[in-house]
Protein backbone atom coordinates (compact mmCIF):
# COMPACT_ATOMS: atom_id res chain seq x y z
CA UNK A 1 0.00 0.00 0.00
CA UNK A 2 3.10 2.52 0.82
CA UNK A 3 3.99 2.04 -3.04
CA UNK A 4 1.20 3.08 -4.44
CA UNK A 5 0.46 5.94 -2.14
CA UNK A 6 4.27 6.76 -3.09
CA UNK A 7 3.08 6.34 -6.49
CA UNK A 8 0.28 8.17 -6.91
CA UNK A 9 2.14 11.37 -5.14
CA UNK A 10 4.55 11.18 -7.82
CA UNK A 11 1.66 11.07 -10.16
CA UNK A 12 0.24 13.95 -8.89
CA UNK A 13 3.20 15.94 -8.49
CA UNK A 14 4.15 15.77 -12.01
CA UNK A 15 1.50 16.13 -13.39
CA UNK A 16 0.96 19.76 -11.84
CA UNK A 17 4.46 20.46 -12.46
CA UNK A 18 4.96 20.82 -8.71
CA UNK A 19 8.51 22.11 -7.73
CA UNK A 20 9.99 21.62 -4.56
CA UNK A 21 10.56 24.85 -2.53
CA UNK A 22 14.02 26.88 -3.11
CA UNK A 23 16.04 28.75 -1.42
CA UNK A 24 16.23 32.13 -2.91
CA UNK A 25 18.99 32.33 -5.37
CA UNK A 26 20.82 28.99 -4.48
CA UNK A 27 20.80 26.68 -7.28
CA UNK A 28 22.94 23.34 -7.37
CA UNK A 29 25.68 23.14 -8.74
CA UNK A 30 24.47 20.63 -11.63
CA UNK A 31 21.70 23.28 -11.71
CA UNK A 32 21.53 25.75 -14.60
CA UNK A 33 19.05 27.96 -16.61
CA UNK A 34 18.56 25.20 -19.24
CA UNK A 35 17.77 22.58 -16.60
CA UNK A 36 16.51 23.97 -13.81
CA UNK A 37 14.35 26.64 -15.56
CA UNK A 38 13.93 30.10 -14.27
CA UNK A 39 13.26 30.44 -10.30
CA UNK A 40 11.25 33.99 -9.34
CA UNK A 41 14.14 36.51 -8.12
CA UNK A 42 13.85 40.17 -6.34
CA UNK A 43 15.09 43.52 -7.40
CA UNK A 44 17.90 44.38 -6.01
CA UNK A 45 17.69 47.87 -4.00
CA UNK A 46 18.64 51.10 -6.08
CA UNK A 47 20.95 53.39 -4.56
CA UNK A 48 19.33 56.67 -3.93
CA UNK A 49 21.05 59.43 -5.69
CA UNK A 50 22.71 62.08 -3.35
CA UNK A 51 21.22 65.58 -2.77
CA UNK A 52 24.60 67.19 -3.26
CA UNK A 53 26.75 67.66 -6.24
CA UNK A 54 30.40 65.97 -6.01
CA UNK A 55 33.08 67.94 -7.59
CA UNK A 56 31.19 70.92 -8.52
CA UNK A 57 32.85 74.35 -7.13
CA UNK A 58 31.09 76.86 -5.23
CA UNK A 59 29.56 79.68 -6.42
CA UNK A 60 30.79 83.05 -4.48
CA UNK A 61 27.91 85.26 -3.52
CA UNK A 62 28.66 88.23 -6.21
CA UNK A 63 28.13 92.01 -5.02
CA UNK A 64 27.67 95.02 -6.81
CA UNK A 65 30.77 96.67 -8.00
CA UNK A 66 29.63 100.34 -6.37
CA UNK A 67 28.50 98.07 -3.22
CA UNK A 68 30.41 98.42 0.07
CA UNK A 69 31.96 95.48 1.02
CA UNK A 70 30.78 94.45 4.93
CA UNK A 71 33.17 92.08 7.06
CA UNK A 72 31.21 89.69 9.28
CA UNK A 73 32.05 90.75 12.67
CA UNK A 74 34.66 88.93 14.79
CA UNK A 75 33.15 86.84 18.11
CA UNK A 76 34.62 88.33 21.44
CA UNK A 77 36.40 85.88 23.47
CA UNK A 78 35.80 85.96 26.77
CA UNK A 79 38.86 86.62 28.74
CA UNK A 80 39.06 84.24 31.56
CA UNK A 81 39.17 85.51 34.80
CA UNK A 82 39.91 82.87 38.54
CA UNK A 83 36.58 82.52 39.28
CA UNK A 84 36.08 80.37 35.88
CA UNK A 85 38.98 78.05 36.04
CA UNK A 86 38.97 75.00 37.60
CA UNK A 87 39.75 75.10 41.45
CA UNK A 88 43.50 74.10 42.71
CA UNK A 89 44.12 71.43 45.43
CA UNK A 90 47.19 71.31 47.36
CA UNK A 91 48.52 67.54 47.70
CA UNK A 92 50.12 67.74 51.26
CA UNK A 93 52.57 64.98 52.70
CA UNK A 94 51.79 63.95 56.46
CA UNK A 95 55.19 63.51 58.44
CA UNK A 96 55.41 59.98 59.78
CA UNK A 97 58.58 58.65 61.53
CA UNK A 98 58.51 55.13 60.31
CA UNK A 99 58.44 56.44 56.58
CA UNK A 100 61.96 55.28 54.87
CA UNK A 101 63.57 58.37 52.96
CA UNK A 102 64.19 56.12 49.55
CA UNK A 103 60.91 54.81 50.14
CA UNK A 104 59.04 57.92 50.16
CA UNK A 105 61.14 59.80 47.43
CA UNK A 106 60.80 56.69 44.77
CA UNK A 107 56.97 56.60 44.93
CA UNK A 108 56.39 60.61 44.79
CA UNK A 109 58.37 60.40 41.66
CA UNK A 110 56.39 57.18 39.85
CA UNK A 111 52.89 58.10 41.56
CA UNK A 112 53.79 62.03 40.20
CA UNK A 113 55.55 61.61 37.19
CA UNK A 114 56.03 66.17 37.11
CA UNK A 115 57.65 65.88 40.51
CA UNK A 116 61.47 65.59 40.38
CA UNK A 117 63.89 63.75 42.97
CA UNK A 118 65.14 66.97 44.16
CA UNK A 119 61.65 68.28 44.90
CA UNK A 120 60.42 64.76 46.83
CA UNK A 121 63.49 64.64 49.05
CA UNK A 122 62.90 67.99 49.46
CA UNK A 123 59.26 67.52 50.56
CA UNK A 124 60.07 64.40 53.15
CA UNK A 125 62.44 66.60 54.80
CA UNK A 126 60.07 69.19 55.38
CA UNK A 127 57.38 67.09 56.05
CA UNK A 128 59.42 65.03 58.95
CA UNK A 129 60.48 67.89 60.47
CA UNK A 130 57.14 70.32 59.81
CA UNK A 131 54.75 67.37 59.64
CA UNK A 132 53.66 68.02 56.19
CA UNK A 133 54.67 69.28 53.14
CA UNK A 134 52.98 70.24 49.71
CA UNK A 135 54.32 68.08 47.05
CA UNK A 136 51.91 69.98 44.07
CA UNK A 137 48.74 71.99 43.46
CA UNK A 138 46.63 70.35 40.83
CA UNK A 139 43.01 69.69 40.00
CA UNK A 140 40.76 68.13 41.72
CA UNK A 141 40.89 64.70 40.25
CA UNK A 142 44.72 64.84 39.97
CA UNK A 143 44.67 65.48 43.68
CA UNK A 144 42.39 62.67 44.30
CA UNK A 145 44.58 60.17 42.39
CA UNK A 146 47.59 61.04 43.75
CA UNK A 147 46.53 60.72 47.18
CA UNK A 148 44.98 57.58 46.61
CA UNK A 149 48.62 56.14 44.69
CA UNK A 150 50.28 57.39 47.69
CA UNK A 151 48.68 55.87 50.12
CA UNK A 152 48.40 52.12 48.34
CA UNK A 153 52.22 52.49 48.91
CA UNK A 154 51.51 53.74 52.43
CA UNK A 155 52.70 57.21 52.39
CA UNK A 156 49.68 59.33 53.84
CA UNK A 157 49.06 62.45 52.03
CA UNK A 158 45.91 64.54 52.23
CA UNK A 159 44.53 66.98 49.68
CA UNK A 160 43.49 70.95 51.00
CA UNK A 161 41.71 73.21 48.29
CA UNK A 162 43.88 75.77 47.38
CA UNK A 163 43.03 79.46 48.82
CA UNK A 164 42.83 82.10 46.14
CA UNK A 165 43.93 85.05 48.71
CA UNK A 166 47.27 85.21 46.26
CA UNK A 167 49.08 82.89 48.62
CA UNK A 168 52.62 81.68 47.24
CA UNK A 169 53.21 77.86 46.41
CA UNK A 170 54.04 76.27 49.36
Amino acid sequence: MSKTLVLALLLVATATAWSPPTLGNFRPAQCNQATCGPRAQLASPQIAKPKVEVGNPMKQPSTAPGAPKTSTPKPKLAKKTQDDEAPMYKVILLGDPEYEQSHVVTQITKVIPSVKKEEATRCYVEAQMMGTSVIITVTEEHAEHYVQQLKRQQIYAKMEKESRGGGGSD
